[in-house]
């Protein structure tokens, strides 16, 4: 990647579902932007980022949004798309809602109204999904951070997955199993898997259960539930029934507080391992203050991962987030992040704002160096399903109110404590 590591001026365009308009966008210079210059000119490339922020996750869009915008400060700052003459990073960021239909909707409007040279999206699995035969429609390349496997699977040509998968989620949390059986002894046998009924809780279920049983554990409860639940006393109540030793739970933010909620009323003395997403956004420490330490859970990208901390860039960008937005940089804040830079240098190596050049560089984008690469292990390059190939799991666990890399030891950068 040519290095082009520090802060921008940047255009973004916010705006909700109902009242949006086709060509807003403030340009990298302050004025209205309906159609972009597209770099020919040195002024500015568009970039969508269309991310859900209203809704149960909103969350997850704010950290992706936040993310974004900074990531294009820092590039702008270092002189722009460096072979479109400096072309500066113009974001059009747009709410995608938490519905699949909406996302649909929404990204085919902001397609059809803006040249855009690619779009960020969509944070949740089901959003993505949907969104998915609309870029292929018009040609635009997405990089996304959903996680399910039917993403891949799908082989869309203009879709882009630089998040681990789910089957990397449960192979990162069965190998944290094994090795808390065997530092101290737990003698865990029985497990019990509760998960959201969308693509991302039933992709990650499937995989988990499937290494479950390889590794010669007893599936005891295989549970799906209707997202957004308010109480989960029912599904615990099932949990302990079962007799299960440990909990993987697949759940955004409210269920993820409804399901810790209702263990702890409960009384029930579970080793809880998350599957990502709820269990590590800043959204949970808000809820239960410091009975979030010591819970464990799998996380796509964290910010304190050995790749990032052994990088005085990359440290920088982390630092920055925290203090323009008053917490550690969350698992989608980080991705989004690298997202842009990879988009960027796509960019930048097609030497050119064409989308379909755009998702040519990206199909055989090897990036080292740079923003892109706080995606641990700092690397990315897409296979040819469009999947980042070289990216990892990895297994956080709450102390001090914070999520910290653990596991695995290689990427690790604090010691866990016996959960």
């Amino acid at each position: 990647m040519r290095k082009q590591w520090k802060g921008i001026l940047y255009g973004a365009c916010i705006t909700s579902l109902i009242g949006m308009t086709t060509g807003c966008g403030a340009s990298a210079t302050g004025s209205s932007s309906s159609n972009g210059s597209q770099g020919q000119d040195g002024k500015e490339v568009n970039i969508a980022v269309v991310v859900p922020l209203t809704g149960p996750n909103a969350d997850a869009g704010t950290q992706s949004a936040n993310a974004a915008k900074l990531a294009a400060e820092d590039i702008n700052k270092a002189g722009g798309i460096k072979s479109l003459g400096g072309a500066k990073i113009n974001l059009i960021v747009t709410d995608s809602t938490g519905q699949p239909n909406d996302a649909a909707t929404v990204t085919d409007k902001i397609l059809s109204g803006n040249k855009v040279s690619a779009l960020f999206g969509m944070d949740l699995s089901p959003l993505t999904v949907a969104a998915m035969p609309v870029m292929a429609r018009h040609h635009v390349p997405m990089v996304t951070a959903s996680i399910s496997e039917s993403i891949t699977a799908a082989k869309n040509p203009y879709v882009f997955e630089i998040a681990p998968k789910a089957s990397k989620f449960s192979e990162a949390q069965i190998n944290f199993l094994k090795m808390l059986n065997d530092k101290y002894h737990m003698g865990i046998k029985k497990a019990a898997l509760l998960y959201t009924n969308d693509p991302y809780g039933t992709s990650t279920a499937k995989s988990t259960k499937k290494l479950l049983t390889k590794a010669g554990l007893d599936v005891v409860l295989d549970s799906a539930y209707p997202p957004s639940i308010t109480d989960a006393t029912p599904l615990i109540s099932k949990v302990k029934e079962s007799g299960a030793q440990v909990l993987f739970p697949v759940s955004y933010v409210p269920d993820a507080e409804a399901i810790l909620s209702a263990i702890a009323s409960q009384n029930l003395h579970i080793l809880t391992i998350g599957g990502g997403a709820g269990f590590i956004w800043p959204t949970i420490e808000k809820a239960i203050g410091s009975k979030v330490n010591g819970l464990t859970s799998v996380a796509s990208w964290n910010w304190d991962s050995k790749n990032i901390t052994q990088n005085t860039d990359l440290v920088k960008a982390t630092e920055e987030y925290k203090q323009k937005y008053g917490t550690y940089m969350p698992e989608h804040a980080g991705e989004a992040y690298a997202a842009i830079y990879t988009i960027a240098d796509a960019i930048d190596q097609a030497k050119s704002a064409d989308p379909q050049k755009v998702r040519d560089e990206l199909a055989k984008i090897d990036v080292t160096t740079g923003g892109a690469t706080l995606m641990q292990p700092g690397k990315v390059q897409f296979d040819n399903t469009g999947y980042n190939a070289p990216t990892n799991a990895v297994m956080i666990q709450w102390q001090d109110n914070v999520p910290k890399t653990v596991f695995p030891l290689d990427q690790a950068a604090t010691k866990l404590q016996k959960p």
